[in-house]
């Protein structure tokens, strides 16, 4: 199921690894404590910040005996341009890997040496942990999108195994450096939204799988809190992202690479989430407007950031 590393012309020795953080608008404490739990599990951190209005060099020069480079944007690049500069600036570095975090992760000690150890292994090029949210008390379920769409899932407490699979959350996913080589880079038209699922998706169609560590823990956090429905759990972003959401899943349709019916999929599963979500929240009229404009500029194949604000 995954194709050699070795076929592919990336190196298989002993790596150096490189963090890569994006950054906007984070809380201080939590920011400042995943600096701190990383400077002692990689050899460098690289924050990129997308204009945050607080003071994140403060923040950065804080951490005691961490190496961090620090690239400020004057304006939000989007994740996906963030993570390309970071990716940039970790290949000047000469690393052999890049691990990639938002800013709200948390990684306990131990947790990138177990995802290491897998890159003994010249057929494995991508590793990921298993997400948790600690506040909410509950696991991220581990998706695999087969080549027709269709999917299958597992709940990370269930995993006993590593296990091989087609798509992975950004936050804590290690890649060797030279699979950016023959994959690229993450598409920067995509701005936030689905830029993690896409690439994976790319990395398949070159015969790169991800490799899931359920014993390497991450918390994380996905939305501003969120709702259940049925087994079913849906994040609550603000209305912004909603417009991501659904228009970015539009877009994803007109991607060779990635099957229809999962791109159909997300395109539907976004309008009953945004029907949700309008039934549970104040400012009903902002998701409302941004999904509207989702759909209307996804349709068209409008990519980039959004040219509106709510008012929230």
């Amino acid at each position: 199921m995954v194709a050699s590393s070795a076929q592919h012309g990336v190196d298989v020795t002993p790596m150096a690894v490189m963090a890569v953080i994006v950054s906007f608008n984070p809380e201080a404490s939590t920011f400042s404590q995943l600096l701190t739990q990383l400077s002692a599990q990689v050899e460098r951190i690289v924050v990129v910040d997308n204009a945050s209005t607080g003071d994140i060099a403060s923040l950065v020069r804080a951490v005691p005996e961490a190496t961090v480079d620090l690239l400020q944007a004057t304006q939000n690049l989007g994740i996906a341009a963030a993570q390309n500069l970071g990716i940039s600036k970790a290949s000047e570095s000469g690393c052999d890997a890049i691990i990639f975090f938002d800013q709200d992760s948390r990684i306990p000690d131990g947790v990138i040496a177990r995802l290491k150890a897998h890159l003994c292994d010249p057929a494995v090029s991508i590793v990921a942990p298993v997400h948790f949210d600690a506040e909410q008390g509950f696991g991220y379920p581990v998706v695999d999108i087969a080549p027709n769409g269709t999917r299958r899932k597992w709940q990370p407490e269930t995993l006993s195994s590593p296990i091989d699979v087609s798509v992975a959350i950004s936050s804590g996913t290690l890649v060797r450096r030279g699979v950016f080589d023959q994959v690229g880079l993450m598409d920067e038209s995509l701005f936030i939204d689905y830029v993690d699922t896409e690439w994976c998706l790319r990395c398949v169609q070159k015969g790169y799988f991800v490799r899931v560590e359920p014993a390497a823990r991450l918390e994380h956090s996905l939305g501003l809190r969120s709702a259940s429905l049925g087994r079913f759990r849906i994040p609550i972003h603000r209305p912004e992202r909603r417009y991501y959401r659904i228009r970015n899943a539009l877009l994803l349709v007109r991607y060779p690479h990635v099957p229809l019916l999962m791109a159909l999929r997300e395109v539907i599963f976004g309008f009953v989430h945004t029907c949700v979500i309008v039934l549970l929240v104040r400012h009903r009229q902002d998701y409302l407007r941004f999904y509207v404009k989702g759909v209307v500029d996804g349709v068209r194949g409008r990519s980039g950031p959004c040219s509106q604000r709510s008012s929230r």
